[in-house]
Parts: structure tokens; C-alpha cells; sequence
């Protein structure tokens, strides 16, 4: 017969075995569920943003987010792929000409990617230091060559050490704060280039939508009022007074952007940093005819 004591003492060990378990099945994917929110309100905004509506108005859902947050990462992650496996296959290759009979060549190797490196490291200060290089630079440039520049000197600096001669290498201290601020510095760069993509791949979506807003559906739109539109491309019509119809006026011309919040975003056929965005409760305050194509 089990003592209490230490019956207590199992169930004890068991729970706190399945909240470790469980909390390494959560926390990853916590962290990427806030990753995929993050990015995917980065770009979102910056979509909206082309056309000028605020991304608060639009009372986008957790779950949209999600989804938008997915669709940016994508690019990011598949790059990510690529550029580590070729990290790898230079590894194996620098690996094996330091250990074959040329140990110049792998020399000038080690000391080419430790230059590499510190040049990287350079552009991105400059990048960091000149915030409108963004303007005209690939999306995240300077983050990846801040981020890596750095660890790429200290590769090199490791090849060149590990060429040396065994009674000339010393094992200094501190090496484990070392790696884990290059690991940072790599962490930092990746979540910062993520960043400049997501608005620029937002922004990028805003311009092939408004270069497409023809194809987008129709909007006949009917309202009590006069909206008095300086919009252009888009006609007003008085509507014949009769009994019992409470809408005055007509508006044609006008496309669906979105929908969102109990509310309809409209624009022109044709966009322009003058044109307007058109926002209507989607309620009995107005009637609405949707058309498959541009409204005749």
C-alpha cells in the first residue's frame, strides 16, 4: 500500500510534468500567433493607409489578422530557408578547404568573410544612421546587414582561429555573452527586415489594388441626402420624388475597397492622391445595388 506522503509526492511530479509539457507547446505558439498579428497589422495598415483610412476604423478581427499576418510571412520565411541552407553549404565547403592542404587559400577565405562582414555591419550603420536611405533601398537592406554583419565578422574571426596552429589557440572568457549577443543581433535583424517587408509588401498590395479598382464590384449607391462628392468619376443623379421612396439621390461611379465594421468603404474607378474614400454605414440609412463590373 502507497504512503500518502508519497502518493502526493507522484501526482506532484506528474502535474508539473504536463504544464512543462504543456507550456513548450504553448509558448511557441504564443509567440507565433503575436508574430502573425503583428506583421499582419503592419501591412494591413500600410495598405490602408495608401488610400487613407486608418486601420482602427476598420475594426478588423483577431482571426483576419491572422490570416493577413500569414499571407506577409510567406516571402520572409522562404528566404529564410534559402539563405540557411546556402549558409550551410558554405559552411561545409570553408569547412573542408580548412581542412585540406592549402590552408592559404582557406586563410584568405576567412579573412574575405570577415571583411564581408565588417563591410555589412558598416552599410547598416549608415542605413541606421540615414532613416531616408529606406526610401531607396530593397526592403530590409539595412536591418539584415546590421543584424548579420557582425556575427559574420566574428565567423571569420572563428575560421581564422580554428586554421591556427592547436597550441596557439586560446579559449577566452566571456564567449558564451559573445554568442548570445550575435544571436540577438541576428534575432534583431530578421524580426526588423520581417517589419520593412510587411509595409512594404502592404504598400505594394494598395498599388495593385488601385491600379485595379475597375475590376473591383459596382456600387450603385442611393442615400436620403446629398453627399456633395469631390470625387472624381463620380456623377450624381436627382431621383424622381414618389410616394413612400425616401432616397433623393444617386451616386455612380463609385467601387467596394472593403468591408468592414458594419461599414462600406467606396472609391473611384480611378485613384489619385486627390481622390477620396467614401464611407457609408451599411445599414436602412442608404440602398446599395452591387454590379459585376463598372456601373454604366
Amino acid at each position: 500500500m502507497r504512503r500518502p506522503e508519497r502518493a502526493g509526492r507522484q501526482e506532484s511530479s506528474t502535474l508539473t510534468r504536463r504544464l512543462e509539457t504543456f507550456a513548450g507547446i504553448a509558448a511557441p505558439t504564443t509567440v507565433l500567433t503575436a508574430l502573425l498579428f503583428y506583421f499582419g497589422y503592419v501591412a494591413t495598415y500600410a495598405r490602408y493607409q495608401h488610400f487613407g483610412i486608418d486601420l482602427t476604423v476598420l475594426d478588423l478581427t483577431t482571426a483576419e489578422m491572422l490570416l493577413l499576418g500569414t499571407e506577409v510571412l510567406f516571402p520572409p520565411l522562404a528566404g529564410l530557408v534559402v539563405v540557411t541552407v546556402t549558409g550551410w553549404a558554405a559552411h561545409r565547403g570553408l569547412s573542408r578547404a580548412m581542412s585540406g592542404k592549402h590552408p592559404a587559400i582557406a586563410r584568405v577565405l576567412a579573412v574575405v568573410v570577415a571583411v564581408a562582414g565588417a563591410a555589412s555591419f558598416a552599410r547598416g550603420v549608415v542605413g541606421v544612421l540615414w532613416p531616408a536611405m529606406a526610401r531607396y533601398e530593397f526592403p530590409g537592406t539595412t536591418p539584415i546587414t546590421f543584424g548579420f554583419g557582425l556575427p559574420l565578422v566574428a565567423y571569420g574571426v572563428w575560421l581564422l582561429r580554428s586554421i591556427s596552429p592547436p597550441g596557439r589557440r586560446r579559449r577566452r572568457r566571456g564567449q558564451g555573452v559573445v554568442r548570445a549577443a550575435l544571436a540577438g543581433s541576428v534575432v534583431l535583424g530578421l524580426f526588423w527586415a520581417t517589419n520593412a517587408f510587411a509595409g512594404a509588401y502592404g504598400r505594394g498590395r494598395a498599388v495593385d489594388t488601385a491600379s485595379e479598382l475597375v475590376t473591383r464590384p459596382g456600387v450603385v449607391l442611393d442615400t436620403e441626402e446629398r453627399l456633395y462628392l469631390a470625387v472624381p468619376g463620380v456623377t450624381e443623379t436627382v431621383l424622381p420624388a414618389a410616394d413612400g421612396q425616401k432616397f433623393k439621390y444617386r451616386y455612380r461611379g463609385l467601387h467596394l475597397l472593403t468591408e468592414a465594421g458594419g461599414r462600406l468603404y467606396l472609391v473611384p474607378a480611378t485613384w489619385s492622391g486627390r481622390a477620396a474614400t467614401v464611407v457609408k454605414p451599411y445599414d436602412g440609412s442608404v440602398r446599395v445595388q452591387f454590379l459585376p463590373g463598372p456601373p454604366t
